[in-house]
């Protein structure tokens, strides 16, 4: 692990025990991200993405468990920590902004008590009037209005907007290194989704924080990742530099993902629809696992599993037919 590398995470394997098999939800997924640095991780829903970001944090349920790889954060390998160790690393150089706030935030507290309670934990602050000031600022900083009231809300008080912003306060609150956003803006309206986008990527610049965000929506990415991991039924099919990908998408899934996002023009055709879902993650298909919905699938294809290969510009491609073609002419 380089000094440019916040988190390294080399050849994961997520595994899940249900009755009907064992589940790889990630199977064999490597990236980095460097201080300062926002990577988008995007795929439909089922691809692994969420499971990659729990992995990370710890916060698995009982029937799963990482069974291959590791993960190397600011030079500490997790998997190696003990369960009591791994909790005082979350909130506080570790932190997570989860899809839903209602379904984080405790309804009977007010969310100032909550967020106190995340600085004390963590040592930050030494008195409750310590904790209020900090946390009044902190709302101030991601834009809650009136914070001095709104500290003492409760959850069900404030709109969906405001609860997600003092998610983002909570998870920003001790300033942590790395940040994992598993879709933070799904349930907001547009208008507040570009005011959360905005927030994230000024508190990252200004702190220096890492961002892991979680995503099915392209357009999230581009606005807000410097790099991009495309996932698809638990592997990277797809990782290059942002505005590489979106002018050089290689992966027929990519290009699927790419063209289904509607253009700001009139006259436009109906959206292109990746025909077929996600395989059965139990009896996964031979060979690529996007061959029975990809349209350039050849013989090959269904037979063998494609490698992730470098095409050029550290943009790199799992694919026989478009990514081979690229990198040898």
């Amino acid at each position: 692990m380089n000094d440019t590398e916040l988190l390294k995470i080399e050849d994961l394997q997520t595994s899940f025990q249900t009755k009907r098999g064992v589940v790889r939800a990630v199977d064999g997924v490597s990236f980095s991200i460097a201080p300062g640095e926002t990577l988008g991780i995007v795929g439909e829903s089922g691809c692994g993405k969420s499971m990659t970001a729990l992995s990370v944090m710890g916060l698995l349920e009982k029937n799963g468990k990482v069974t291959r790889g590791s993960i190397v954060f600011d030079g500490q390998d997790l998997l190696a920590l003990s369960s009591r160790q791994r909790r005082s690393m979350c909130g506080d150089k570790l932190s997570m902004i989860f899809q839903e706030p209602m379904t984080s935030l405790n309804p009977v507290q007010t969310v100032g008590h909550q967020v106190r309670e995340t600085l004390m934990v963590h040592g930050q602050v030494k008195t409750r009037d310590d904790a209020k000031a900090r946390i009044i600022d902190l709302f101030r900083q991601v834009g809650i209005p009136d914070p001095e009231r709104r500290y003492n809300s409760y959850p069900h008080q404030l709109s969906g907007g405001l609860r997600q912003r003092v998610m983002i306060a909570m998870a920003m609150a001790c300033e942590p290194k790395l940040l994992i956003a598993d879709e933070p803006t799904t349930a907001l309206d547009v208008t507040i989704e570009a005011q959360i986008l905005h927030l994230m990527r000024k508190l990252s610049r200004e702190h220096n924080t890492a961002v892991m965000m979680i995503t099915h929506n392209l357009g999230v990415v581009a606005e807000i990742c410097d790099r991009v991991c495309v996932m698809y039924a638990g592997k990277i099919v797809e990782q290059a530099e942002v505005h590489e990908l979106f002018r050089n998408p290689i992966h027929p899934y990519t290009n699927g993902l790419l063209r289904s996002l509607p253009k700001m023009q009139s006259g436009q055709e109906r959206l292109y629809n990746i025909r077929g879902m996600i395989p059965d993650l139990v009896n996964m298909p031979a060979g690529c696992r996007f061959a029975p919905r990809c349209d350039h699938a050849c013989a090959r294809c269904r037979e063998d599993e494609p490698q992730l290969i470098d095409v050029g510009n550290n943009h790199l491609v799992r694919c026989f037919c478009r990514g081979e073609e690229d990198r040898h002419g």
